[in-house]
């Protein structure tokens, strides 16, 4: 399944590659999001999530749809041998990428200011005014629009070298992207506050952080090329290649596979726009119905930020202040550490794409269900504990992370939710990409529209409902990823004819998962009950669930023999596995 000359790595190769830079990137980010909950606090982290989730959607189409696209070309033109299209592709990625940087750029400094300031417009002598969403994230929007360029031009570096097996380059430049927010983001935001007092101005520096952070991933990723580009794809081979396909031609294949995946990939962010867009107003509506009850059931969160606030010189509202607030618990909180998982298994979706395409292209269907029960398997290994134990010892993991013990009791009960969510997820980001790489790329966008209309629905009903209120939003999450996953696997089945076996896919990682889920439960109740603190039954919870779920792995043989032989190292790692009992 590999062709040495260009050195492709397998589908589990090139992802314990992205995987291990990714988590290596995530740790970075926990570094720097902990802290920065410190430094900002929820209403400070509701300015940040609220310019965050207007430019996650950008950083998506940039970052995962592009890629995607560019990844699949030169996976196929690979497999037919084509290595001039190879690099032509490339260079047509990298003028058009750079049409559509600018465009966001512009579009997203738009957006910036209609959606977060009072501003009065005068078109054909008709005056108009936009009302502002969240005017304390204004600054922060502004620090964090160039990154979209940025991001743009990494996309078209990455895409060539995942297409071409080589997943390594876009791992090192995530840390990059995560070194460049830690170092820059942090520092800035910590000196501008004890400077200046503001809060909008702090936020402003993390994001600046972020900014920073992709220019020095975009900076690698041109180094890289410039200097070992060759020996990605050597000149022999291109040499010996057929004449390259007219630039018009490629740009037209390139835009038609590109536009459904840009959609997809944007819908499938959704639901941070719907949440930005209609969370803090309906929690504005239910606060309006019911005062009182807010008042009563949220008093000791409300105290803390009153105080937090009179430190500025401003006094608390209601209404105006408490959804904004309540909305930085569930976003910088409880969403920030559900979204480890998704994101992990998005790496997985990216090294799947070109070794499915280059199997699908050749019509190897052995080797086309061999990666699509591989790729599910080792998703599903990923999300069933993580997801599970974030439901078991929710409370437990923010109060290891986090101080605010008031942010925390608000936060707790969505991430609960969020772990079942996460499961599904998990799951969905691989399979979306599968179809992708079979040339099914509308087919996630028509099914992830649905799963936006369902989370639209439920987010208006619940969060708009004074006794449901934030803890509505993880519902609705967790229902339109439902749909999604169970849509996209039904659809990957039917237009593959893979029929897989869900018991050894999906049953079997399901029992090992319980398993750690359970035994996280009682070990965090059993140690906090004799020790009273928390962050050493956390600890125990992780280790003893960890350990549980490593024996229901070989108890249940999830792992296959197969599926380890394709890591690096394989067959020294399967020795240890089968000396352990893990595998058969």
């Amino acid at each position: 399944m590999s062709n040495n000359k260009t050195k492709q790595q397998s589908f589990l190769h090139g992802s314990f590659i992205l995987i291990a830079a990714t988590f290596a990137a995530k740790i970075i980010s926990a570094i720097y999001r902990i802290p920065l909950a410190h430094i900002l606090g929820p209403r400070g982290m509701g300015y940040f999530s609220t310019a965050y989730d207007l430019y996650t959607p950008m950083y998506s189409i940039a970052m995962a749809g592009l890629p995607t696209a560019i990844s699949r070309m030169v996976a196929e033109y690979s497999a037919r041998g084509r290595y001039r299209d190879v690099k032509k592709t490339l260079h047509i990625a990298q003028a058009a990428f750079l049409v559509t940087g600018g465009i966001g750029f512009a579009l997203m400094l738009f957006l910036a200011f209609t959606l977060t300031g009072s501003n009065h417009f005068v078109v054909f002598g008709h005056e108009f005014t936009l009302k502002a969403l969240n005017s304390g994230a204004l600054p922060g929007m502004v620090c964090i629009v160039p990154s979209i360029l940025f991001c743009c031009i990494m996309s078209a570096y990455r895409g060539y070298f995942e297409g071409l097996g080589n997943m390594t380059p876009t791992g090192v430049s995530e840390v990059f992207e995560a070194l460049g927010k830690l170092i820059f983001g942090l520092s800035i935001a910590a000196v501008t506050l004890a400077r200046t007092n503001n809060t909008s101005y702090a936020v402003a520096g993390a994001l600046l952080g972020i900014t920073i952070g992709e220019a020095l991933s975009t900076m690698y990723l041109f180094m890289r090329y410039k200097f070992f580009g060759e020996k990605s794809l050597p000149r022999e081979l291109y040499n010996s290649s057929a004449e390259p396909d007219r630039a018009k031609k490629i740009l037209k294949t390139m835009i038609a596979i590109a536009i459904p995946i840009v959609l997809g990939s944007l819908v499938n962010n959704i639901t941070s726009l719907i949440d930005v867009a209609m969370v803090q107003k309906q929690l504005a509506v239910a606060i309006g119905k019911a005062p009182q009850y807010f008042s009563e059931n949220f008093k000791a969160f409300i105290t803390s930020e009153t105080a937090q606030m009179a430190k500025e010189g401003k006094s608390f509202n209601l209404a105006g202040d408490l959804p904004n607030a309540l909305y930085g618990c569930h976003r910088g909180y409880a969403f920030s550490i559900y979204h480890l998982i998704p994101t992990l298994t998005t790496t997985l979706g990216i090294s799947a794409i070109p070794v499915l395409a280059r199997t699908w292209t050749n019509k190897d269907m052995t080797a086309v269900k061999f990666n699509i029960q591989t790729i599910i398997r080792t998703t599903a290994i990923i999300v069933m504990p993580c997801g599970l134990g974030m439901f078991a010892i929710s409370k437990g993991i923010l109060s290891l992370l986090y101080n605010d013990q008031n942010a925390i009791a608000v936060a707790a009960p969505n991430l609960r939710v969020l772990g079942i969510c996460a499961i599904f997820a998990g799951l969905n980001s691989p399979v979306i990409a599968m179809l992708q790489a079979v040339g099914k790329e509308v087919v996630p966008l028509k099914n992830i529209a649905v799963g936006a209309v369902l989370k639209i629905v439920t987010n208006f009903i619940l969060v708009g409902t004074p006794h449901i209120n934030i803890y509505g939003v993880p519902i609705g999450t967790t229902i339109c990823y439902l749909y999604i996953f169970t849509a996209n696997f039904y659809c990957l089945i039917k237009y593959t004819g893979v029929k897989p076996d869900f018991y050894s896919i999906l049953i079997k990682p399901l029992f090992a998962g319980t398993c750690a889920g359970v035994s996280a439960y009682f070990v965090y109740a059993f140690v906090f009950a004799a020790l009273g603190h928390n962050s050493i039954a956390t600890a125990a919870a992780i280790i003893g669930a960890a350990v549980v779920y490593v024996v229901a792995l070989g108890v249940f043989r999830v792992v296959e023999s197969e599926d380890v032989l394709t890591l690096p190292k394989g067959e020294k790692i399967l020795n240890i596995c089968k000396k352990i009992h893990l595998v058969r």
